[in-house]
């Protein structure tokens, strides 16, 4: 599991979350890939479990 804190970030309501090009390229991201957002409001951090794709 990797953790980000996100500073400064605005909440956009929808089906989909975009997140940053930077995060997606430090944390090696692909398109699909699932990714499971949570938000701990204790700490304000997000974090994102990602899912390892099949090959």
């Amino acid at each position: 599991m990797k953790e980000m804190i996100f500073k400064d970030g605005k909440i956009q309501k929808g089906y989909r979350v975009k997140i940053p090009k930077a995060i997606v390229d430090t944390l090696n991201l692909k398109e699909g890939q699932e990714v499971i957002i949570n938000f701990n409001l204790e700490t304000n951090k997000l974090t994102l479990d990602i899912k390892d794709e099949k090959k």
